[in-house]
């Protein structure tokens, strides 16, 4: 009952000794600048305030999600984030307060303090979750399908990254006529065995290594891990960087076994985007009308570009609103300039691109020009956070080289979003086949959650206008 329940557990346990830490850090904060242990409890109603604030921004920041197989160093960033927030909204209260009971001295110690001792405590529970992992607590009975040495390479990273949080118990192969003579070696059998392979080893994940990510290929493996109800995965041996991506916690791949409670977020989430959205009309409506009067003032043309997109190649349309940040001209140059595009498959993206005007260039730097596109929200087009749509001409540009691109079309079991995981993880800087992997990883770990934590991610990623051009 433990090691089947330990991921729970140790979630649970993170979460509640950080919320006990992060009240005593308050009370020592406290005791260091009055040198009275009861200081703390005199101002009773900044710590129901602070404690109030607590599990809100740890989750809006991510602190939690995937804590139980990532290392320490993966969530330091999210513990400075969440002392970022929590010092931004202490500093407000004080100041629109003008309370006496806490001053800004205490607010640094306390920043400092709660940080230090999360620290701590993230470190030290995380050695003793390695420890009970090494020892069978959540790992996962894992098989590799494969029949190239790019298995040992997908299985060496996956150790590197996880630990022993997915224990591999053998290779097997994919039906390939040439085996590689190492993985003949030590293959536990063939695709085809697959059944008897799950029961006899208590398989419980199942990875399928793979250039052409071709599904077709693999319905045996596919029909028999769904019998079983457990989940198996292609993954490219040409993208294995993205598990290193800051809000990536898990491997990065094709999901061939569907997920039905999904349904459920999905009609929960139509709703979540028309609020958020209304709600921050506040700030969009007076911004978006100073941007169109800059945008008159500088160039000629329209306010609004409308161009139509998809999610996928002969996919449903949709015509989106953005604020024009290039000249009136800029399509028919197009075909011009496709020899000086940096990245590859449907994206078009290329530096000191000459269409774009010096107020679109600071449009785009920090992704203004996308405002406009709360219209499409309000519509129903579109979600505040989902895959991202190319323009429609855009996949002609797709070549089958080195892989098989249908697998991509499953980017379209959601909306497609005004941000999403492609944004905030580099954005141009990535390429197409790892942005729809990021698209993929979304869908198949979507949550409401995960939605405010890629909402909070984008407003550094816009400040800082990292991967935009």
């Amino acid at each position: 009952m433990l090691k089947r329940n330990w991921k729970f557990i140790f979630s649970a346990l993170v979460a509640i000794v950080d919320f006990i830490i992060f009240n005593f850090a308050f009370i020592l904060s406290y005791y260091l600048i009055y040198n009275n242990p009861f200081a703390a409890f005199l101002n009773w109603n900044i710590w129901v305030f602070i404690d109030l604030l607590f599990y809100p921004i740890a989750i809006s920041v991510g602190l939690y999600r995937g804590i139980y197989q990532i290392s320490l160093g993966s969530k330091k960033p999210h513990l400075i984030k969440f002392t970022v927030y929590l010092g931004l909204l202490l500093m407000s209260f004080l100041f629109l307060s003008k309370s006496e009971s806490i001053t800004p001295n205490v607010i640094i110690i306390f920043l400092g303090t709660q940080y230090f001792l999360l620290t701590i405590n993230h470190y030290l529970l995380f050695r003793l979750n390695k420890s009970l992992v090494n020892n069978g607590y959540g790992s996962k009975n894992t098989i590799i399908v494969g029949s190239e040495i790019s298995v040992f390479n997908f299985a060496e990273h996956l150790k590197d990254i996880f630990g022993n949080h997915y224990n591999i118990k053998g290779f097997i192969s994919n039906g390939a006529i040439v085996l590689d003579p190492v993985l003949k070696e030590v293959a536990i059998g063939n695709y085809k065995e697959i059944d008897t392979l799950i029961t006899k080893y208590k398989i419980e994940q199942v990875f399928i290594v793979s250039k052409s990510m071709l599904e077709a290929k693999y319905n045996i493996i596919r029909e028999a891990c769904e019998k079983h109800g457990i989940k198996v995965k292609m993954v490219s041996p040409y993208i294995n960087n993205l598990m290193r991506k800051f809000n990536i916690y898990d491997v990065t791949g094709v999901p061939l076994t569907s997920d039905q409670e999904k349904l459920k977020y999905i009609k929960l989430k139509k709703s979540f985007d028309r609020i958020i959205t209304l709600c921050l009309g506040v700030i969009t409506i007076p911004l978006s009308l100073i941007i169109a009067i800059l945008i008159k003032l500088t160039s000629r043309g329209p306010v609004f570009f409308r161009q139509y997109r998809s999610l996928y190649k002969n996919g449903p349309v949709i015509r989106i609103y953005k604020f024009r940040t290039m000249y009136d001209n800029a399509d028919s140059k197009k075909n011009e300039l496709l020899e000086s595009n940096i990245t590859n498959g449907a994206l078009f993206k290329i530096k000191n691109d000459p269409r774009i005007t010096p107020i679109g260039k600071i449009l785009r730097k920090y992704s203004l020009d996308e405002l406009s596109q709360f219209i499409n929200v309000l519509k129903g087009e579109m979600s505040l956070v989902g895959p991202r749509p190319l323009p429609v001409e855009d996949y002609d540009m797709i070549k089958n080289e080195k892989m098989n691109h249908d697998w991509y079309k499953k980017r379209g079991l959601l909306k497609p979003g005004i941000t999403g995981l492609w944004q905030v993880s580099g954005r141009s800087n990535i390429s197409f086949e790892e942005m729809c992997l990021l698209d993929l990883y979304y869908i198949e770990n979507q949550s409401l959650l995960f939605d405010i934590e890629i909402m909070f991610d984008t407003i550094p990623a816009m400040i800082f206008g990292k991967g935009a051009y």
